[in-house]
């Protein structure tokens, strides 16, 4: 059985800022990132505070509501960026086995979207049906990148049922137009659990395919 994995992870560039994630800033100084946030649309635990919400990833929804989506899981990445940007490598490693180098995207700077607060931000979907279930494996062609116009999906709250040992966290590196920052990731900011099969809270009858 194929399973899912979560692929999420965002770049950010920032000198000075405060975040829990490592930093990386290019030898020239000219960009610099760090992770602000690293979600996903599943959580076993909601809270108002994002800070304090369990979110977790799912190889497969058993009850969901849209027959496209049971096993897709979006990702999202928020990150501060500074500096003459052209793109971000964006690297899902899992905390047990490490970086199997396929779960892998690079992603150009007109593919993030830069908010209001001005932070930026990436989303992907994760679809269980093309790669494996990390801490295991995972092929790039289960990450597609959401366009900037859309928003993250609501965060529904579920109930997990195998979850592995480990989960997974997101690495970044930051190109410029003329150097590059080393790595940085979100793995002290929040690792994502990850559990085989996943039911929505207050929705009674399981999808019918």
């Amino acid at each position: 059985m194929k399973k899912l994995m979560m692929a999420a992870i965002g770049v950010g560039l920032a000198g000075v800022l405060a975040g829990c994630g490592t930093s990386g800033v290019a030898p020239d100084g000219s960009g610099s990132g760090r992770v602000v946030d690293l979600t996903t649309e599943y959580a076993t635990s909601l809270s108002s505070n994002t800070a304090t919400t369990q979110y977790a990833a799912c190889d497969n929804v058993t009850n969901s509501t849209d027959a496209t989506r049971s096993k897709s899981t979006q990702v999202v990445v928020e990150f501060v960026a500074a500096g003459s940007i052209t793109s971000v490598d964006i690297r899902l490693i899992g905390i047990n086995s490490g970086d199997n180098g396929k779960f892998y995207k690079n992603v150009s700077i007109n593919d993030l979207k830069k908010l209001s607060n001005g932070n930026y931000r990436v989303i992907f979907d994760a679809n269980s049906a093309t790669g494996g279930l990390l801490p295991n494996s995972l092929n790039s062609q289960s990450i597609v990148i959401t366009p900037v116009t859309e928003e993250p999906r609501p965060v529904k709250a579920i109930t997990g049922q195998n979850k592995l040992e480990g989960g997974f966290y997101a690495e970044l590196i930051v190109y410029t137009t003329s150097s590059q920052t080393p790595a940085f990731s979100s793995r002290n900011l929040r690792v994502i659990p990850i559990y085989t099969s996943c039911s929505l809270n207050g929705v009674a009858k399981p999808l019918k395919l």
